[in-house]
């Protein structure tokens, strides 16, 4: 059996806009970064460019280029007890 410290994965499952774990993980066809979807959402509001490597995402309507991430929400939920019901609070 392996051992993960959650911290040692962190990095790939908290979103950089908001520091904590993915909610609805939601990810940019273009360049593969994901963030939380509420994030990213409100983010491109304001801005045509990935937050985390300023990749234009698209010109006119940026969020068509969102996919949600339903594999790696449902490894967050399983690896950090109680954010799943956290989310209805």
């Amino acid at each position: 059996m392996i051992k993960l410290r959650i911290r040692d994965i962190n990095p790939h499952i908290v979103c950089s806009l908001c520091a904590g774990y993915f909610i609805e993980a939601t990810t940019i066809t273009e360049c593969l970064h994901t963030f939380c979807k509420s994030c990213i959402v409100r983010f491109l509001q304001t801005s045509k460019c990935c937050p985390q490597c300023g990749l234009k995402v698209h010109e006119t309507q940026p969020l068509l280029n969102l996919k949600p991430d339903r594999v790696l929400q449902d490894i967050i939920f399983k690896l950090v007890p109680g954010l799943y019901e956290s989310r209805f609070k």
